[in-house]
């Protein structure tokens, strides 16, 4: 494995320290890839949960009792 030092006003420094990966062509082949220490976290936008929930249930509250059933009623089309 061989060692590169990279000047500090390199872009390779501020993308690599964005955990960005790097990728080197010369006349359009590709020389290799730069991999930083750690890659970028991908950052997936989650979905409004509670958005959902008043969608479907609106300002519904269930009963314990409700609930039980429901959920007797999942084990039983699940397993059964």
């Amino acid at each position: 494995m061989s060692t590169l030092t990279l000047d500090h006003a390199s872009p390779f420094e501020r993308l690599l320290s964005a955990g960005e990966v790097v990728t080197v062509f010369k006349g359009g082949k590709k020389l290799g890839v730069f991999l930083p220490t750690s890659l970028k976290p991908q950052s997936v936008p989650l979905p409004d949960f509670r958005a959902r929930l008043r969608q479907t249930w609106g300002s519904r509250v269930f009963s314990d009792a409700e609930v039980k059933a429901m959920r007797e009623a999942e084990l039983e089309h699940c397993l059964g």
